[in-house]
């Protein structure tokens, strides 16, 4: 009796529940067709018959394009909750969330679907409005510079041809005394005042308003006629000075610029319109203000700019006509004085771009100093930088990481909280209100940048224009480093060394220098180059400090001058770090090649003894690259080159520390210098394809995933596999840009997905260590994803455990960064050699794959099968999805199943296949279902 009573309580506590949260209980027989729907009380409210056949396509209140949805579910297509929209009586849409899960009566074996509905209407209505919310400006609510022109831009990218449209840039007259003479909060109510009138007299549906700064907005029409554009300026002018303010006699007005862009005209970005009615402004301003300005001609800010800017500056016109990269060539090619060539490039520019100032900015990054080689000024801009300045190497860092792609970082006077009090009064000096950084570099150092400024006004740069300026500063750069007095000025900022501080050796320049002498003049003799280091020295210094790290540096050396003690021609060079090059005679015969080369690997591994001995718990292993130079060999640089190559190719799992540079070299050199050439226009020919191996629930038998790999197939039919270009790309940095372009093409194969209904599994994507060295990998992922719109939720990112070991705090910060926008983070490779389970509990994972070796090692025995399972059984504790690849035998399958593995993947199943080889396996020729009739359970 107590049992039953409790058993009551339980179901009214549960009946209150539901009753408050909205949620509703049903039952679906997918024999009968049947759906039982229950009320709070749990009790039968209802029974709808042919309820999937009938009821949903026909009688329901489901919206229309959400039916085929709610099919899906019933019928067991879709196995994930989905969203539906219902049509009220009133005609209001509700929106709702239907899930469940499948259960088989334990007597008769028929399966029903039992579910629940939710109304999440609310909860929707508050999210659209948070988003809403971040597009726009705070004080307005008018959208701000970045949603709008986005907003801008999207439209005149898809505008019917006939449609015509204008933009309005507008700003209030005096705004300054405004402020000045009534207060900042005053000035506010003005702005606000303002904004209200805009939102009264247009609508969002066939106007978008932005407030891009300060005092100045923007107003774009959508489709409207000349006439009826002209109408609408003249309302909001008279509408602006009828505007009241009872606690002053403030009357407000302002100046209009507007570009109107006619029928059959498209291609135009806002930044270009934006630019076109802020010169009308210009002009508006000029004639007394209060008043508007069209520029009717798509050309005129520019022709007429360029004519009145010449003959006020002195300058020939067509400077400001022609290409600006080509002027720039040609002002330097005709002009024999390099400062004069200088002083009318920089004027020409700050015509073309309407700038009040330039400056060529030397910087010194290891002093932390800044100062000025050039500058130009219009009359009203004042000078800066007269003496030298110092910076922060925080501030210097956030600057140097703002570059984009073009080398340039646009800076706003009003947006600067990045940067501390001194650095955003170093970089906005001069009245500046807009400056465009343009970095420069010379031999792959950066030795500053040119400023570009704008006093007046806060401008907005398109990209086009932050592409000119970047390639013009290259050009200044280049000249700047043949000039002879700028050469001077370098060595001034970083004088050459003569000897290395640490070790003592010549330092690397003047090696190279006197190697160069040798083998230039070299007609009879042999030697060798030999490049060193000690491998994941890193390790040592974290291990034991850099202080005793640096000891056994100088120790090496020391050693190494030892054994050639007495020779001539020797030289030996640190080159940087633990890096070290020694250039010595040697003997033609094999048999003295022999010998040198056991004498080496004696000396090298003697010393590598010694310290053992001193740090027992540490394992040095220097490793050796040689290159035999002969009279034939054209350069020391191409002798560093080849040692160089020879010692990277030593691998950590060889025995062997010493590698001699040979044929085999040479070829396999020269194809991977083909393979790094070749490797943009494959990109651009999509010769790199996609091919997804899928990964298995254990649970269900279905297919839950899949991994993205990538092959080469290349013009003459090769297909290369991986291993033949990653590690190649990986070393020489490019496979940055081989990862993002899997991810761009793995989003792309889901955005199709998704736009046929197919039902959506994840896919992982393979990415390199290096991208945590990169600060906006996170940032690039998410604008593709943007781009197609595409869930977070369906891309999974997968890095190995040796790059983690190799870069664990940046990877760490970018696994973070990934994990907070949603997206699943997957350690490959686990048990592979550096599996480290404290190391791995600390980072943001979701998924832990298994190594095919490590796993295939453990099934050889009882013992560590068990030690397997064991494995398996602590990951999934720890909260971790687990997979293990590599499959290959029923056995394992059978044996995976029973340690709990969640998912499986390997040639049992499916061997990695091209994505139209993958589609018709798992989609049929019109399916949606992700099934494998083919797969061996």
């Amino acid at each position: 009796m107590l049992k039953l009573q409790g058993e009551n309580q339980k179901l009214e506590k549960l009946a209150a529940i539901l009753k408050n949260s909205g949620i509703s209980i049903f039952e679906y027989d997918s024999e009968k067709d049947e759906l039982v729907v229950y009320d709070h009380d749990l009790q039968i409210m209802d029974r709808i018959q042919d309820y999937v056949n009938m009821y949903v396509p026909i009688k329901s209140r489901i919206y229309p394009e959400d039916r085929k949805k709610a099919e899906e579910l019933y019928n067991g297509i879709r196995k994930d909750p989905i969203e539906i929209r219902e049509v009220q009586d009133d005609g209001a849409i509700r929106r709702k969330v239907i899930e469940g899960i499948w259960m088989e009566d334990s007597d008769t074996g028929r399966q029903s679907f039992v579910g629940s509905v939710k109304d999440v209407t609310q909860e929707k209505e508050k999210e659209d409005v948070l988003k809403d919310k971040i597009k726009r400006d705070a004080l307005t609510s008018l959208y701000h510079n970045i949603s709008g022109s986005h907003l801008i831009d999207e439209y005149l990218s898809h505008k019917d041809p006939y449609d015509s449209c204008g933009l309005v840039v507008l700003d209030i007259d005096y705004f300054k005394s405004v402020n000045d003479t009534y207060g900042h909060l005053f000035g506010d109510k003005v702005l606000k005042e303002l904004a209200k009138l805009m939102k009264e007299q247009f609508s969002e549906e066939k106007e978008i308003i932005l407030r891009v700064g300060g005092d100045e907005f923007v107003i774009f029409f959508k489709n409207v006629s000349n006439i009826e554009l002209v109408r609408k300026i003249v309302e909001l002018r008279d509408g602006i000075s009828k505007i009241q303010f009872p606690e002053s006699d403030y009357v407000m007005t302002c100046s209009i610029g507007v570009c109107y862009l006619p029928q059959n005209i498209s291609g135009y970005t806002y930044n270009q319109l934006f630019e076109n009615a802020d010169w009308a402004l210009y002009q508006a301003k000029e004639k007394g203000r209060n008043c508007y300005v069209f520029c009717d001609n798509l050309q005129r800010f520019e022709i007429a700019a360029e004519n009145k800017k010449a003959e006020d500056m002195g300058i020939d016109a067509r400077y400001l006509r022609n290409d600006v990269v080509s002027t720039a060539f040609e002002i330097f090619e005709k002009t024999h004085s390099f400062e004069v060539a200088l002083e009318l490039l920089m004027k020409v520019i700050g015509a073309r771009f309407y700038l009040d100032r330039i400056t060529v900015v030397q910087t010194n990054v290891k002093d932390k100093m800044v100062g000025k080689n050039y500058q130009w000024r219009s009359p009203r801009a004042p000078e800066v930088l007269k003496t030298n300045d110092t910076f922060t190497k925080e501030d210097f860092l956030t600057l140097f990481h703002s570059y984009d792609e073009y080398g340039t970082c646009v800076l706003q006077h009003d947006n600067m909280g990045m940067y501390s009090e001194q650095a955003r009064r170093l970089l906005m000096q001069g009245e500046a209100k807009t400056v465009v950084y343009a970095a420069m570099y010379c031999e792959g150092q950066y030795t500053g940048a040119i400023s570009y400024v704008v006093c007046d006004k806060k401008r907005q740069w398109s990209k086009e224009k932050l592409r000119q300026l970047s390639e013009v500063t290259k050009i200044i750069s280049a000249h700047l480093a043949k000039n002879q007095m700028m050469n001077h000025v370098y060595q001034g900022i970083a004088p050459q060394l003569e000897h290395d501080p640490l070790t003592g050796l010549i330092a690397f320049n003047r090696f190279h220098e006197e190697v160069e002498r040798i083998i230039v003049g070299n007609k009879e003799s042999a030697f060798i180059m030999l490049y060193m280091d000690f491998q994941n020295f890193k390790y040592f210094n974290y291990r034991y400090g850099y202080e005793v790290g640096d000891r056994v540096l100088k120790e090496f050396c020391n050693h190494i001058i030892r054994s050639v003690e007495g020779q001539s021609d020797i030289y030996f060079t640190r080159i940087v770090a633990d890096q070290f090059l020694l250039f010595k005679p040697t003997a033609y015969s094999a048999e003295e090649i022999e010998k040198g080369n056991i004498g080496i690997k004696e000396e090298i591994m003697g010393f590598a003894t010694e310290q053992e001995e001193k740090f027992p718990q540490a394992s040095l292993r220097i490793r050796t690259g040689i290159y035999y130079i002969t009279p034939q060999c054209v350069s020391a640089g191409f002798a560093i080159d080849a040692s160089n190559y020879a010692r990277r190719q030593i691998k950590s799992t060889e025995k062997s520390t010493i590698k001699l540079y040979n044929d085999e070299m040479k070829k396999k050199q020269h194809l991977e210098s083909k393979i790094i050439n070749d490797m943009q226009s494959a990109i651009k020919n999509h010769q790199f394809k996609v091919y997804l191996q899928p990964k298995y629930s254990l649970k269900d038998s279905e297919v839950s995933g899949a991994e993205a790999l990538v092959r080469w197939e290349r013009e003459d039919g090769e297909i290369l596999y991986p291993d033949a270009f990653i590690p190649v790309y990986e070393e020489y940095g490019q496979i940055l840009d081989l990862d993002l372009y899997v991810f761009e093409q793995v989003v792309n194969f889901l955005a199709k997905n998704k736009k046929m209904g197919r039902k959506q599994v994840p896919i992982s994507i393979n990415a390199s260590g290096l991208h945590g060295k990169d600060s906006k990998t996170v940032q690039k992922y998410l604008s593709v994803l943007k781009q197609y719109e595409i869930d977070s939720s369906l891309v999974e990112i997968e890095l190995t455990e040796t790059s983690l070991v190799q870069d664990y705090e940046n990877i760490k910060q970018m696994f973070s960064e990934l994990k907070e926008r949603g997206i699943k983070i997957v350690l490959d490779d686990f048990g592979s050699g550096y599996s480290v389970l404290n190391t791995i509990v600390d980072l943001p994972i979701d998924i832990i794959k298994i190594d095919r070796g490590f796993m295939n090692s453990c099934t050889t025995s009882k013992k560590g099968s068990q030690f397997l399972e064991q494995i398996i059984k602590m990951i999934r504790q720890l909260g971790y999805g687990i997979v293990c690849e590599g499959v290959e035998t029923i056995e394992q399958v059978e044996f995976l199943r029973k340690a709990k593995c969640d998912e499986i993947q390997g040639y049992w199943y499916a061997k990695p296949m091209p994505i139209p080889e993958y589609e018709k396996r798992f989609y049929g020729e019109n399916g949606i279902n992700i099934v494998d009739e083919e797969k061996p359970f």
